[in-house]
């Protein structure tokens, strides 16, 4: 095979692989929106991903924010990971993710202060650092649960 037959090849191959990670997770993203009623910048992929949307960077499992992170690291997410892009999550699956959802609520994945259920509540992200909700809608918010 002619050398920049196989480069070709070897690139295609790459870059399918590396998006078929974010083209697999829309299922979870359609799941998150669904249980916290999501809307705007939080019902998108920059949930999870740290892209610049007007570079036209593209979520891949190597631009997960704090958030994402802990959703890859989580013990019982990793036999649903870095699946084909075809791949179809059954009911229980899709339970399974709904679980670590729930499970990371109380978590505050970018160390702002503000849990991640806080910040999905308020319309900040959780996995980012430059998205923090106001100290006095989190007060506010806090006291609404007593």
């Amino acid at each position: 095979m002619p050398r920049p037959l196989a480069q070709f090849l070897i690139v295609l191959v790459l870059v399918s692989l590396l998006s078929s990670h974010a083209l697999a997770m829309k299922p979870f993203l359609d799941r998150a929106r669904k249980v916290y009623d999501l809307e705007g910048k939080l019902a998108k992929c920059t949930l999870c991903h740290d892209v610049d949307e007007s570079k036209k960077e593209e979520p891949k499992g190597n631009n997960l924010d704090d958030y994402g992170m802990d959703f890859e690291n989580h013990p019982l997410m990793k036999p649903l990971l870095h699946v084909d892009e075809n791949y179809k999550y059954s009911k229980a699956e899709l339970k399974t993710f709904e679980q670590v959802m729930k499970l990371l609520e109380g978590v505050d994945s970018d160390k702002d202060g503000a849990t991640n259920l806080e910040e999905l509540q308020l319309g900040t992200l959780p996995g980012r650092k430059d998205s923090v909700p106001s100290a006095e809608a989190l007060a506010k918010l806090r006291g609404k649960k007593r």
